[in-house]
């Protein structure tokens, strides 16, 4: 049985993949690109890019994920880049009204996870995976990103 990008993202985050990672994985051959190639681009925007804890990793991957949908080639395209940007704020806000928020630090404070910036990241462990909430946020990116209708897991 083949796994929807949402849930094959899930599995790729769960197996150790960034939440970045996961969801441009999860997205990018659906447009050729290699997945190894999508978990070099994912690599440091996890933890809030490069563990700042600031914009939710997962939200950034969607929206590169939908730069490839929808995104403009011509430098002088000002109509399909402000479509685009309104296409991705739009995705932001529904993100937003999901979870609370898209910053990463408060995303996990409201798990009552305090993590502060540029801390290594943890052992990815059994304990790890029960107390993140980043599988919600990752399947909703994907889901979102890939055009299948977004839920909170």
């Amino acid at each position: 049985m083949m796994l929807s990008p949402a849930e094959d993202a899930v599995k790729r985050f769960e197996s150790g993949a960034s939440c970045a990672q996961a969801v441009l994985a999860a997205c990018a051959p659906k447009w050729g690109i290699e997945v190894t190639e999508a978990m070099r681009l994912g690599s440091a925007l996890g933890a809030g890019l490069a563990g700042l804890r600031e914009t939710c990793g997962a939200v950034t991957a969607m929206a590169a994920v939908m730069g490839l949908r929808y995104g403009n080639e011509s430098l002088m395209d000002a109509q399909t880049k402000a479509a685009h940007y309104e296409r991705v704020r739009a995705a932001i806000v529904a993100f937003d009204e999901t979870f609370g928020t898209h910053n990463c630090k408060e995303l996990l404070q409201k798990a009552s996870i305090e993590k502060q910036a540029g801390v290594p990241p943890e052992a990815r462990t059994t304990d790890y995976y029960a107390k993140r909430p980043c599988a919600a946020f990752v399947r909703f990116c994907t889901a979102y990103a890939s055009a299948e209708a977004p839920s909170e897991a």
